[in-house]
């Protein structure tokens, strides 16, 4: 099991479909640290965001996101954002 499939298990997990809630994925480029962090982010309706940071990856597998993102998609049925990856 890679480094991928590790983070869609756990996007998994935490995707509970609660009544009323919204499920998203955001992929961000930091680009003083030169990191891509994942972030998992659910918020009920009319009420705060709630993120919580399941994985990192390196600046160099910033090209390979946009794949990443599709793969997160068909898999657990969760949108995902792509944040400023340049």
């Amino acid at each position: 099991m890679n480094y991928d499939d590790k983070l869609i298990d756990e996007i998994r997990k935490r995707f509970t479909k609660q009544k009323n809630t919204l499920y998203w994925v955001r992929i961000v480029y930091q680009k003083y640290s030169k990191q891509l962090n994942v972030f998992f982010e659910y918020a009920k309706i009319g009420m705060v965001t709630h993120s919580e940071q399941i994985g990192r990856y390196v600046e160099s597998e910033k090209n390979r996101m946009p794949e990443l993102a599709k793969r997160i998609k068909t898999e657990t049925n969760v949108s995902v954002e792509l944040g400023d990856l340049e």
